[in-house]
């Protein structure tokens, strides 16, 4: 994805959400391809950057149709941050007076700083992988070329900027101990919005065998 004009690839669509956008109705499109390999990702299915299922000439026709009932989009991955042209993207879809969310995973932070500063996202949600010492490991990347400081970068823009946003985390019983969790509210900081979420065990994961805590 070197070229400013490599093509979105849309390998996933839903059209209705409920629980994608706060309070909202949603549209969440997944883009492909991930710079990271999180073990118990659950869209590992759409890792490949060559997948292609959805033209987005159709998603945005789409929207144009059920925008009466559809209040927001999110734009979703994979890792949406990877395309050199995520930002026309999302200047489409504001275009449509629709309320946008970016999900990413933060490693990109020169990205991140650009969309808020254009005003092209209304939401913003950053999966926290872990704390700092087991990141990389948790995300299946090198830690000898694994760039944290992006990570952290990303926080520090998120938390300082405009729209609302959320950090969360996946629990899964494998990777995460108590301790764990409280080194990451610590990490961002009092007053930061986080949110952790239960790992829902399936057959769709990079590999297989995690557990959630039962409680």
């Amino acid at each position: 994805m070197s070229s400013a004009n490599s093509p979105i690839k849309i390998a996933g669509w839903k059209k209705v959400s409920l629980i994608d956008y706060p309070g909202k109705v949603a549209s969440v499109i997944f883009l492909a391809g991930c710079n990271m390999c999180c073990h118990y990702c659950h869209n590992h299915h759409i890792l490949d950057s060559r997948k292609n299922q959805v033209s987005f000439k159709v998603v945005l026709r789409e929207l144009r149709r059920c925008r009466d009932w559809v209040n927001a989009v999110v734009v979703s991955g994979g890792e949406p941050s990877l395309y050199p042209n995520l930002i026309p993207l999302l200047q489409s879809l504001k275009s449509l007076c629709l309320l946008v969310k970016l999900d990413t995973n933060g490693t990109r932070p020169a990205v991140v700083k650009k969309i808020v500063n254009l005003g092209l996202v209304d939401y913003i949600a950053m999966d926290i992988k872990n704390c700092r010492e087991k990141y990389a490991a948790t995300v299946g990347l090198n830690p000898e070329v694994f760039r944290l400081e992006n990570i952290e970068e990303s926080i520090r823009i998120i938390r300082n900027s405009h729209p609302p946003y959320e950090f969360r985390t996946t629990v899964v019983k494998e990777f995460h101990t108590e301790e764990d969790l409280v080194k990451i509210a610590e990490w961002l900081g009092r007053g930061s919005r986080y949110f952790l979420r239960r790992y829902e065990p399936s057959d769709n994961t990079i590999q297989s065998g995690w557990t959630a805590y039962d409680h």
